[in-house]
């Protein structure tokens, strides 16, 4: 039975849909059955995904950026594998929601009793037997570079490895986000990338972390 990975990614621009696809790709090659699924701001996409981490061997999860973190699509899916249920009875306990899901909080949120609320927030000791994942960014970085995705690929490695995942990798390129050569900022024009060269380099850092695991194909 052929190993099984699932890709999860929030898009707005497609810059890093192209990424999530050049995964899909290495995966496939080294004869791995692959998911992949875009989140969107909809209510099925957040308290009803199509996929569940746990019945995967390797996970993936990447966003594009918005003020140095991840998207709120792919935060809040996160938080609902992690927390068992509707991610908005958490928020609420800090006066937030989401925005983009109108239906209604159910009244009765999860038993998360204070004995259960104890036995939920343990410490974590991931190891060689945990499951692996990456993280992966696409970012526009006019100001500081690569630094400006920091920020993001720690929340996305914290969240994911809240979830029993051990952090392989982080992976992270430019892609483009105004429509003007920006020649003064940090990587000059990227109109066009993550281009050709930049998904070549996805694609080997994700064949290096399946060969470090002893796990790519023959």
């Amino acid at each position: 039975m052929a190993d099984r990975s699932v890709i999860f990614f929030a898009s707005l621009t497609g810059n890093t849909a192209k990424v999530a696809r050049r995964f899909e790709l290495v995966f496939r090659r080294n004869g791995w059955h692959c998911d992949c699924f875009r989140i969107r701001k909809t209510a099925d996409d957040i308290l009803r995904p199509a996929f569940d981490p746990k019945d995967y061997d390797f996970v993936c999860v990447g966003s594009g950026i918005r003020s140095h973190l991840p998207y709120n699509e792919v935060l809040n899916v996160l938080r609902r594998f992690r927390l068992g249920g509707d991610p908005r009875h958490a928020l609420r306990w800090r006066d937030e929601t989401i925005p983009y899901i109108d239906e209604p909080l159910p009244d009765t949120p999860p038993p998360w009793r204070d004995s259960e609320l104890i036995a939920r927030h343990r410490k974590i000791v991931l190891g060689p037997t945990s499951p692996p994942a990456v993280v992966f960014v696409t970012y526009s970085g006019y100001e500081f570079g690569p630094r400006e995705a920091e920020p993001a690929l720690s929340l996305l490695e914290l969240e994911i490895e809240h979830l029993g995942f051990r952090c392989v990798g982080r992976f992270s390129c430019p892609g483009r986000f105004l429509d003007d050569p920006t020649p003064l900022a940090y990587h000059g024009d990227i109109r066009d990338r993550p281009n050709e060269a930049d998904l070549a380099r996805a694609e080997h850092f994700l064949e290096e972390r399946l060969r470090q695991l002893g796990r790519a194909g023959s």
